[in-house]
């Protein structure tokens, strides 16, 4: 997992510790130096400047986008550490940047799909790319949150456990090894959180 990469889940991490879903996005440039970040908030009741909080909008993305400034927006890419919904699809689209990587797909909410499929979405080109990487992590931190209600709306929850077998699984493995609470705790950090993910991931 590379810098940027790693800096995404950071920011899920700092989600997950402050009760919200571990979801985070960041926005480089075009040289690969970050511009912004932002991540899931939720169920907070205080942000800081430009950041969106204590309601169902509050989501990583539009967090992150919601800090931009400057001309070369096109030139940016924003990294999402799942895939966005319709409204973050759709703000993303109308900001400008016209690169995402995105890491687990949302087979419910997922709004990628939108590109193309009207002659506004068919304007700008866009270039989009899954990381596998991603995925990964973001899939098993979802999974620590089987026993939060909001997690079950919806049908998110089955359609998880139907794309995301192995790594519920791993989630609950680490679950009962304690890992989650350590990660929660700041005990250990994201680093040492990845390395364990990937050895306990098969």
């Amino acid at each position: 997992m590379n810098d940027l990469e790693l800096s995404v889940v950071e920011m899920c991490v700092e989600s997950l510790r402050k009760g919200c879903l571990p979801i985070g996005s960041i926005v480089v440039d075009e040289m690969g130096k970050i511009i912004s970040r932002g991540r899931n908030m939720i169920n907070e009741d205080s942000g800081r400047h430009r950041e969106i909080y204590g309601n169902a909008i509050a989501h990583a993305e539009l967090n992150a986008l919601a800090k931009l400034d400057g001309e070369h927006i096109n030139k940016y890419t924003i990294y999402c550490s799942m895939e966005p919904c319709v409204m973050c699809a759709g703000a993303i689209y109308m900001s400008g940047i016209r690169n995402i990587v995105y890491g687990m797909k949302d087979y419910l909410a997922g709004g990628l799909n939108l590109y193309g499929s009207t002659e506004y979405y068919s304007r700008k080109k866009m270039k989009i790319q899954h990381n596998q990487d991603l995925q990964i992590v973001q899939a098993v931190l979802i999974g620590f949150l089987e026993d939060k209600e909001y997690i079950h709306r919806g049908g998110f929850w089955e359609m998880y456990l139907k794309y995301y077998e192995k790594e519920y699984l791993t989630a609950r493995k680490l679950l009962l090894e304690g890992i989650f609470t350590l990660l929660v705790n700041s005990i250990i950090d994201v680093n040492e959180f990845i390395e364990v993910v990937h050895k306990n991931y098969c």
